[in-house]
């Protein structure tokens, strides 16, 4: 399950049906996800920081660290990958994934 968290000026919005209100997290399954990821507005909400995503699916494995806590910079950026098709793998650093995702926006 993923959740996603809306934190934008918008009292609530509404994606293929499904309804956030401002500061409300809700749970996905992997399938809604992917239909919103490829939303232009879900896209642009994303790169603003109005909307966050935590995809919980990766909770099996843990940060370098030992942390399981996230990071948003990273969810937003993996996020962003995933919206793009491009693969990668749990233990790409913040640094690796922003270099593969200039990429793929070249």
């Amino acid at each position: 399950m993923a959740k996603i968290t809306y934190s934008g000026l918008q009292a609530a919005f509404s994606f293929d049906g499904i309804q956030i209100g401002k500061g409300q997290t809700i749970e996905l399954t992997g399938a809604e996800l992917t239909k919103l990821q490829k939303g232009k507005v879900f896209k642009a909400l994303l790169e603003l920081g109005d909307l966050s995503v935590d995809d919980t699916q990766d909770s099996k494995t843990t940060g370098r660290k030992g942390s399981s806590k996230s990071d948003p910079e990273l969810d937003k950026v993996r996020a962003e990958l995933k919206a793009l098709g491009v693969t990668y793998a749990d233990d790409e650093t913040l640094e690796q994934l922003q270099a593969k995702l200039a990429q793929a926006q070249e």
